[in-house]
């Protein structure tokens, strides 16, 4: 399997389960994808599979290896895609906690200090 084709089942899966989570996943991928475009003119079908490690470590390659690192470690607010916290996030992610309450909490399991910290503050 190729890393897109991984990215791809990943976001299918989250879909079974929670389709609010897999569009907001695809909505971020969607505009990293559109600002490499705009920045650097790397259409979508010139995504690499991967890059060089290094250089995705430090957030400055685009590759379907890097998007689809971030959706399987569960990264809600897309940190590894180069995306900062933002309190429309926060918000996004306190409904998605009400409304997916069986999916999405204190049980969660994420490396997520900010996820995990908001989760324990509303299920203390």
């Amino acid at each position: 399997m190729s890393w897109q084709e991984y990215a791809v089942f990943l976001l299918e899966s989250i879909g079974i389960y929670n389709r609010d989570l897999m569009l907001r996943y695809y909505r971020k991928i969607k505009k990293f994808m559109i600002w490499h475009r705009n920045k650097y003119g790397i259409d979508f079908k010139d995504i690499p599979e991967t890059a060089e490690s290094k250089l995705e470590n430090q957030k400055k390659a685009i590759s379907w290896r890097r998007i689809a690192r971030a959706i399987e470690k569960n990264d809600f607010y897309m940190r590894r895609l180069s995306f900062a916290q933002t309190k429309n996030d926060d918000k996004e992610l306190m409904d998605l906690i009400h409304k997916w309450d069986n999916l999405l909490n204190k049980t969660t399991k994420t490396d997520d200090k900010t996820l995990q910290k908001i989760i324990q503050e509303n299920y203390s």
